[in-house]
């Protein structure tokens, strides 16, 4: 039988800070309140709100999210990074390859992209969410 590693603080990371990164922010922070979680994006992006309506589905409140990048974050210290894009998952750990033990790659496409459809994006939306939900309870459970 297998140990998981146990870890005190997580870093989310994509490229906006505007969807993916805060939606496992926001999981964690209601899921496993014994691990401390941030996220943060490469460039600084706008409050998104279909991430926004798809959290409040789970009971999570993301209206008050504000972007960061990992400049901002770049003196904080963390037991693991997950990045959802390759740019920020090498942007990662070109920052914090001195500092972080773990970082992971969790590859996951933009929500926004295809159909125009609004129903068609929301369910990208969840399903983005579901996918980190599970991805979650594999990795800290």
């Amino acid at each position: 039988m297998s140990t998981k590693e146990k870890f005190s603080s997580v870093l989310f990371v994509c490229y906006l800070n505007s969807i993916r990164s805060p939606i496992a922010e926001g999981l964690v922070k209601k899921k496993y309140k014994n691990i401390k979680a941030q996220s943060c994006g490469i460039a600084a992006g706008d409050l998104d709100d279909l991430m926004v309506a798809i959290m409040r589905e789970v009971s999570i409140d993301m209206s008050a999210h504000r972007s960061k990048t990992l400049e901002d974050l770049s003196d904080c210290q963390f037991d693991l990074i997950i990045a959802f894009t390759e740019p920020a998952y090498e942007a990662a750990r070109a920052i914090f390859k001195e500092t972080v033990k773990v970082i992971e790659y969790w590859p996951l496409p933009d929500p926004t992209q295809g159909s125009l459809d609004v129903r068609a994006i929301m369910n990208n939306y969840r399903a983005i969410r579901d996918n980190i939900n599970m991805r979650l309870k594999n990795k800290f459970i």
